[in-house]
């Protein structure tokens, strides 16, 4: 006889994985819990029973320690349901093995964000009786510990709770002393704004989604994720068969972006989201192209039918991966499916790469050379120029070379608050030679060193003399401070003093509101400050100011502020104010308006690409070789620039480009059309870097203001720079040809 006996789970193996799945991550738990919040609405949802949406998420720094909690106002559970969910492990108690349209596949979430923190507990109300469950490890072994009974859901309970009628409070501590991870609350509203496991709930305007700082007078942010924004260029219904499985249907959508997207980590914008038939989040992923610089532009979805299916079948078969990593590609159909998929995307990744081989092909390998020089001339003069006023001049052959070999000009200068300035450090090549370390440095605290502190000496332009723009930024008026720069035993200072902006003081007197700046870049869900100057001679004390921005993806916080004289130096009051947008190209304006005033103050924002995808451009630069237009048969302008690509675009078929170019650019290699190309990218370039210079400095609106002093500043970049560009596109021996030429012809 063979005895048959059943093989025990060790304890040590749940703690192992309890520990693995949170990894004393703050945000993991909270991702968990969020996705627990959503499954109870969308329980009910399936019922038809109506409900608000809301999902609390609370954050107080507690000492080192942070604490927690995430709220719904769901269904809640019984002393019964709530028992049953807890006291196993790894048991279908979602509501998934009963048809339930939920994320909660494993039964492990909520236990493992709990057990996997400190003071994990969990609180619920339902039909007036409340119920407390706490869940934790001890040593190996994960226990729980509930109340012998529920009790009266009391208005003490009901306060103490926030939760006026059924609903589930989850709370949990991290603790660093437990090499648990306390991030800021900044760090906590982004990663969960963009997460991608919770893209659904984030997108889902049934969902009301906060998250409140605690210690800071119950600062609310609001949770939301702005759709990418792109062309779809593939859609198809295609089913896969599996051999013992049968046929899975799958939705494909694949579109592609303007801008290459982040398409890695938990905030990655770019890849496909992979959903089961109820839209569960599955996984996101472009699988083997995950890291193909032709695919960084494309997003999408896949929603797979009859998933649910595979994981309802007794065996439970893995299919998901436990660690909600994604899709387990070792099982059979999930390796099918992503083969087909991975197909398609190929599709598309070789005509991606025949694009470029097309623009490549169009442009020879000297005067890719010229074009390239030319760029990367034109992304040094953006990046010295952009946000920075120049104080220091351009050099010329009447300025002399420094005395000592080294010198800061201007030696003095008076700035303001807010606005980057460029100083030009100017080296006699003769006394200090080219590549030597240079040591830049500001003292006072008040006035911030921009730029890299160290820099090699650059090679000399002219008159043996190179030179290198330093940029600082004033952070607060009245203040002196000192730039230093070092080189050896030579060095040269410069004294900074920090005004009041002048035309922030002049409107601050004459509105009573100004913002300080009054205009910022934002990342996706990443906060911004800025400060809101209250003139109490205009705006009284106990006056109300409203803050409101006119894009919803675009958001502001507080709502309001209350005016306290106490606050108040110099009868100025300063407001700190945060402002963050929750989708990329989103442009808004927020207004602060006195309610008993006719006052209003303006702060524009824009919703810039996340850091990783715009430290790729920044390697590239503002600007990138040009692309010739070949299609548009009536161009209404000569060129166009793309803030996105940072491309400049020439129209072919304009009639005096054309007239220089030839059908097809067949002349693009004469003196002429290269003159021409020369002067439509140094206009066009220096026109957006003059746009951006000065839209950085202060919302002039769009009057003429505004435009003269775009004029203005293109102008004057035209007179500094528009040589070094020519000289760069232009041929020197087509040039040199044609002057020879000239100089033959009878005079």
């Amino acid at each position: 006889m063979k005895r048959v006996f059943e093989i025990k789970t060790d304890p040590r193996l749940v703690a192992r994985r309890v520990k693995t799945a949170i990894q004393g991550n703050a945000i993991r738990a909270l991702v968990e819990l969020i996705t627990n919040c959503d499954d109870s609405y969308r329980i009910l949802e399936g019922e038809n029973v109506p409900l608000n949406g809301r999902i609390d998420v609370l954050y107080q720094k507690e000492g080192y320690c942070g604490r927690f909690a995430v709220r719904d106002n769901a269904a809640g559970m019984s002393y019964i349901e709530l028992s049953h969910a807890f006291e196993k492990y790894g048991a279908a108690t979602s509501g998934f093995k009963a048809g339930k349209a939920v994320t909660g596949f494993f039964g492990t979430g909520a236990k493992n964000a709990l057990a996997g923190m400190t003071d994990g507990r969990i609180c619920t109300f339902k039909d007036d009786m409340f119920t407390e469950c706490r869940v934790f490890l001890d040593g190996n072994r994960l226990k729980g510990e509930i109340d012998d009974d529920a009790q009266p859901a009391t208005a003490a309970l009901r306060s103490k709770h926030e939760i006026d009628a059924n609903g589930t409070v989850a709370y949990f501590m991290a603790d660093p002393d437990k090499g648990q991870q306390v991030p800021q609350f900044n760090t906590v509203f982004q990663y969960l704004a963009n997460h991608w496991r919770l893209r659904k709930i984030m997108t889902n305007r049934k969902r009301k989604v906060a998250l409140f700082n605690v210690g800071e007078n119950l600062k609310k942010r609001r949770l939301t994720y702005g759709l990418q924004g792109g062309k779809e260029v593939l859609v198809e219904q295609f089913s896969v068969p599996v051999d013992g499985y049968g046929d899975f249907p799958i939705r494909f959508s694949l579109s592609r972006a303007e801008t290459e997207l982040l398409q890695s980590g938990d905030e990655r914008g770019g890849g496909l989201l992979i959903l089961d038939e109820a839209e569960s989040v599955l996984d996101m992923s472009l699988f083997k192209y995950d890291n193909e610089p032709l695919a960084s532009r494309f997003f999408g979805e896949v929603v797979i039918g009859r998933f649910r299916e595979l994981l309802e079948r007794e065996s439970e078969e893995p299919v998901l991966k436990e660690e909600r990593e994604g899709l387990d590609r070792s099982h059979l159909v999930c390796r099918a499916i992503v083969s087909e998929i991975e197909k398609r995307i190929e599709r598309m990744v070789k005509e991606e790469q025949c694009r470029q081989r097309k623009v490549r092909s169009e442009i020879d390998i000297e005067e890719n050379r010229r074009y390239r020089d030319a760029f990367n001339i034109l992304n040094e003069i953006a990046e010295s120029e952009v946000d920075v006023v120049n104080l220091g001049q351009e050099p010329t052959d009447q300025i002399e070379p420094p005395p000592n070999g080294l010198g800061i000009y201007p030696d003095s200068a008076h700035i303001t608050v807010g606005k980057r300035y460029g100083f030009q450090i100017r080296m006699d090549t003769r006394v200090i030679r080219p590549g030597a370390l240079v040591k830049v440095s500001c003292n006072g605290g008040k006035v911030r060193l921009i730029s890299k502190s160290e820099f090699s000496v650059p090679l000399p332009e002219e008159n043996h003399l190179a030179m290198q723009y330093v940029t600082v930024e004033g952070a607060e008026a009245g203040v002196r401070a000192t730039l230093s720069a070092n080189v050896g035993k030579r060095t040269a200072e410069a004294i900074i003093i920090v005004d009041p902006e002048k035309e922030e003081k002049e409107e601050l007197l004459s509105e009573g509101l100004v913002f300080r700046p009054q205009s910022l870049n934002v990342r996706m869900n990443r906060v911004r400050k800025a400060v809101l100057l209250v003139y109490v001679k205009i705006i009284e004390g106990d006056s109300r100011v409203l803050l409101t921005s006119d894009n919803e993806n675009v958001h502001v916080s507080p709502d309001s502020i209350v005016v306290n004289e106490a606050d108040t130096k110099r009868r100025v009051a300063e407001y700190e104010v945060e402002v963050w947008g929750d989708r990329v190209n989103a442009t808004g304006l927020v207004t602060a308006t006195a309610q008993m005033e006719s006052s209003i103050a303006l702060l524009e924002v824009r919703v810039k690409k996340d850091d990783e995808v715009e430290k790729k451009k920044l390697g590239k630069g503002m600007f990138s070789e040009p692309y010739f237009d070949l299609l548009d048969p009536e161009p209404l302008q000569r060129s166009s620039y793309s803030r996105e690509t940072g491309s400049v675009t020439i129209y072919a078929h304009f009639p005096s480009v054309k007239h220089y170019l030839g059908d097809g650019c067949c002349h693009r290699k004469t003196l002429g059309a290269q003159v021409l190309i020369a002067d439509l990218v140094a206009e066009r370039c220096f026109l957006e870097v003059a746009k951006e210079k000065v839209e950085r400095i202060a919302i002039l609106g769009i009057g003429e203001k505004r435009t003269a002093r775009i004029q203005s500043e293109t102008q004057a970049l035209s007179k500094r720079h528009g040589h070094r560009v020519h000289k760069a596109l232009v041929d020197q021996n087509l040039l040199k040809e044609d002057r020879t030429k000239s100089e033959r012809l009878p005079q």
